[in-house]
């Protein structure tokens, strides 16, 4: 059975993507962060009650 090689083109995108990801969750965790000591713990979590 022959061997697959490993395209270097996919390591790059799945590198790109892993990147893109971890920019987004880093941006929502730091926006949850400053909004958290900006206006309190308290009112990040009784928004996310309300709108139910």
């Amino acid at each position: 059975m022959a061997k697959r090689k490993i395209a270097v083109s996919s390591d790059v995108y799945t590198a790109v993507l892993a990147l893109a990801f971890l920019a987004v969750l880093a941006t929502a965790v730091f926006a949850a962060y400053q909004c958290g000591t900006q206006y309190g713990w308290e009112s990040l979590f009784r928004v996310v009650t309300t709108v139910k």
